[in-house]
């Protein structure tokens, strides 16, 4: 699986393994927000991290909206 991740500085790619997903499925498919460890890999300028472990991240109740940074 592979997920998109973005912030103020741009996109990065989460790969996501068959036995991680199956470790971790029940958070990546049902959290709001992710953490994600792995190791971080830049393949022709294509920033990526290979997960190792997928954790939920806890925030505040504070809503959560959309910015736009382009």
């Amino acid at each position: 699986m592979f997920l998109s991740l973005e912030d103020e500085t741009g996109i990065a790619n989460a790969i996501i393994t068959p036995q991680i997903f199956r470790e971790h499925h029940i958070v990546v498919v049902n959290q709001q927000f992710l953490l994600i460890e792995g190791t971080l890999q830049n393949q022709d300028n294509v920033i990526s991290v290979k997960a190792q472990r997928v954790l939920a991240l806890g925030i505040t109740r504070a809503e959560t909206v959309s910015h736009d940074f382009h």
